[in-house]
């Protein structure tokens, strides 16, 4: 058998005009990709071709280098393109991936106490081809195109309701919002476990307001809630209940995919990483900010919460009235570099020391358009996010030992 050995030769390739935002087309919305907002979305992929005389062609080498030879050479280049990993992370995190196993149904009946009981955990989503999306992708960013049609089957859970409730117009499964906290502390958990749960089972009767601030009532110790970050002002802080924007963010999400009316929203100060993608987060505070929408569907609403993984579902049930719902977004823009960071002295730390109290976040408006289709008349609503640039913030210790006076 003959041996062949490669010499590699790496060179920059042809000028990519990569764009800044790539429109990824659903069957009932689309979804940008960002990657000024997002750099971590692109990675830079080696292509490897085999040069003989005057002839070079495409060798597959599984992404490697080329081991370096003598006898053939082996040209190199480096092409940005789509990271399948991050790619899925980005899908996971908007509520859109869905694996073929996940198609449940779920029955909704009453206990003997007559509590409204849950039994199972429904799903909709979409089924990705994902190797032929991230081809169609590539394409794309070689090409300067900027939007992909996305090769996917939509997913929806069977549902068995109670005939009281059916009366009621609760039937099937009008909505879903999805949000993820991975990387959250325990005591953070803690509050979106305790939180989500006040929403379990509550009904929003047609033609009624949904408050969340409302439903959650109280935050205290008594209903499961411990201290944790939330934002104030310019500053975190630690109060009861930190976490809680999960759970309202996950109910405005369920609420903005169903097309239902928002009375009262707003997005948090800094664009929060847990809340991604940007512009679909709904910030609350007691007794200053709320989020609330209204039922305009023809039956009333139930809602179901729980939580899989590290992801956080609100449920609607309902009845499907037919509107079409179609989400864009999100579109960036107005992008400004988080300035330097805030440093503190504190004598709770040694001299010297330096301890980081929040992270940096760029700053960037994030717009999602929403149009609602009833009938032959289409109705388009755009949704604004303005986050600002927030430093980071740092403790540096000024506290002087003996052995540092001495």
């Amino acid at each position: 058998m003959a041996a062949f050995f490669l010499s590699p030769t790496v060179f920059a390739g042809f000028s990519e005009n990569v764009p800044e935002e790539i429109n990824l087309l659903f069957e009932d919305r689309s979804l940008t990709l960002n990657f000024v907002a997002q750099p971590e979305l692109l990675q830079q992929t080696p292509h490897h071709f085999l040069k003989i005389g005057k002839n070079v062609f495409p060798l597959d080498l599984r992404g490697e280098l080329a081991s370096e030879n003598k006898m053939l050479e082996v040209k190199t280049e480096f092409r940005t393109e789509i990271s399948p990993e991050k790619l899925e992370e980005f899908f996971r995190g908007a509520s859109i991936i869905r694996d073929k196993d996940t198609r449940k149904t779920v029955e909704i009946r009453f206990d003997e106490e007559g509590n409204i009981v849950f039994e199972g955990q429904p799903h909709d989503g979409f089924e990705i081809h994902q190797e032929k999306l991230v081809h169609l992708i590539n394409r794309a960013i070689r090409e300067g195109d900027q939007y992909v049609r996305v090769p996917a089957k939509k997913i929806f859970s069977d549902v068995v309701v109670h005939p009281d409730l059916q009366k009621r117009g609760i039937r099937e499964i009008i909505a879903v919002g999805e949000s993820n906290f991975s990387g959250s502390s325990e005591a953070r958990r803690q509050n979106i476990h305790a939180g989500a749960q006040r929403f379990n089972g509550v009904i929003v009767p047609q033609d009624r307001r949904f408050s969340f601030n409302q439903v959650l009532g109280s935050v205290d110790e008594e209903n499961g809630f411990v201290r944790e970050l939330v934002i104030k002002g310019d500053k975190t802080e630690k109060e009861l209940g930190g976490g809680l924007c999960q759970v309202s963010t996950t109910a405005f999400r369920a609420a903005f995919s169903g097309g239902f009316p928002i009375t009262q929203r707003r997005n948090h100060s800094y664009a929060v990483p847990y809340y991604k993608p940007f512009g679909l987060d709904a910030a609350i505070y007691l007794g200053a900010l709320d989020l609330r929408f209204r039922n305009d569907t023809p039956g009333d609403i139930l809602i179901q919460t729980f939580t899989e993984g590290d992801n956080l579902f609100f449920v609607f049930y309902g009845t499907d009235d037919e509107r079409k719902i179609t989400l864009e977004g999100p579109f960036i823009s107005n992008y400004q570099e988080a300035p330097e960071a805030i440093v503190y002295e504190s004598e709770d730390l040694p001299i010297g020391e330096k301890e980081e109290i929040s992270h940096a976040h760029d700053g960037f408006r994030a717009e999602w358009v929403r149009k609602i289709t009833t009938g032959e008349e289409t109705h388009s609503e755009t949704f604004i996010s303005d986050y600002r640039p927030w430093p980071a913030r740092h403790r540096i210790g000024t506290r002087v030992s003996l052995r540092d006076q001495e």
